[in-house]
């Protein structure tokens, strides 16, 4: 998806392709820079997410996460390293800090991570398998892929649910999205559950 941002006082939007990261110009489709990011089978999924003038990346198949510095107009790598490889669905950032699924899904090493954005250091994992998570109110809504819904405070302390229950069945992949006080969570097979 694409994901806007303002660059240097212009409205853009930042594109992962299949071999690179890119920031194109909204008024016009004009191209602003190019970072280069090659992955194994140029699947880059999860959604770039900005921060003032930074732009975290992460892909799965071992690849890893970046930060890139765009402050200056043209992407300068600010660190890279393994501790978060998204394999499709996006972290999400909260006061500073990273919180998503690190690893491709099927594999028994799959955790759900607390990452500092500015160093890449890892600050707490839990193993759960991939899944999807949403950011509310100060708390993680996470899906795992065997549909057991947790909310988890968003803190970099630790691992710290504050309730969870399996919800669902199946393959579960999709964000669990919440509105008016209420929790959707589908599997792939289509079944859907809607949680007060």
């Amino acid at each position: 998806t694409p994901v806007p941002f303002d660059a240097g006082g212009e409205r853009a939007v930042a594109l992962c392709l299949k071999q690179d990261v890119a920031a194109v110009r909204v008024k016009d489709g004009v191209e602003l820079w190019r970072y280069p990011w090659k992955t194994s089978y140029d699947a880059n999924v999860a959604d770039p997410i900005i921060s003032g003038g930074r732009i975290f990346i992460s892909s799965g198949y071992n690849h890893g996460g970046a930060l890139i510095d765009v402050s200056g107009g043209k992407p300068k790598l600010a660190w890279e390293n393994k501790n978060m490889r998204n394999h499709f669905n996006s972290c999400v950032l909260l006061s500073g800090f990273l919180y998503g699924f690190d690893g491709d899904a099927g594999k028994p090493t799959t955790t759900l991570k607390c990452l500092e954005l500015t160093t890449g250091e890892v600050k707490w994992e839990e193993k759960t398998g991939v899944g999807g998570l949403m950011a509310a109110d100060g708390k993680l809504i996470v899906m795992t892929e065997k549909g057991e819904l947790m909310v988890v405070a968003a803190t970099p302390d630790g691992f710290k649910p504050i309730s969870r229950a399996q919800v669902l069945g199946g393959k579960c992949w999709t964000t669990p999205a919440l509105a008016n006080g209420q929790i959707f969570c589908r599997n792939a097979k289509g079944d859907l559950v809607c949680l007060d």
